[in-house]
């Protein structure tokens, strides 16, 4: 039953719909916080759609749901952006460049959403300067002999044979 098609319901029972679809907006908006990015964007689609649905909530009730269901969705792609670069750091010092390469291109991605859903430019910056941190490390060891330490290749001593 929605509240568009009862146009003729009691006062109370009318008020008992508008109370539930809040909820259910609600509920969606408290599962966000903690989503990754893709099911944080899935249940802002399922948001819209609810607030799309019920036509008699208030309209200061929408533009809070949906403020707090932006928000939430750009803490979700901000964490992703920093989960993905602390794993390229990782990779960077391991060197393994593809994989890093790989994470450092994800993150940029969850940090241009984030961008877009209004991220702060301090978090551009601290991302900026982290992505050049990670493409800067790694690479440094060398495995094996080199010509400025070559492998030590003078026989033991026979007395410290042993």
């Amino acid at each position: 039953m929605t509240i568009a098609s009862h146009a003729t319901l009691p006062r109370d029972a009318e008020q008992k719909l508008i109370d539930g679809a809040k909820a259910e907006c609600n509920r969606l908006v408290q599962s966000m916080r903690t989503a990754p990015p893709e099911e944080a964007a899935r249940l802002k689609t399922l948001l819209d759609e609810n607030l799309k649905h019920y036509k008699q909530l208030p309209l200061a009730f929408k533009r809070d749901m949906l403020a707090a269901a932006r928000a939430c969705e750009c803490f979700a792609n901000t964490r992703a952006a920093d989960a993905a670069l602390n794993a390229a750091m990782v990779k960077a010092r391991e060197d393994d460049v593809p994989e890093r390469n790989r994470l450092v291109g994800q993150a940029r991605g969850f940090a241009n959403k984030a961008m877009t859903l209004g991220a702060d430019a301090a978090f551009r910056a601290v991302l900026n300067r982290k992505i050049e941190i990670i493409m800067l490390s790694g690479g440094v060891e060398q495995k094996g002999p080199t010509l400025a330490k070559p492998r030590y290749a003078a026989p033991r001593m026979p007395s410290r044979v042993g």
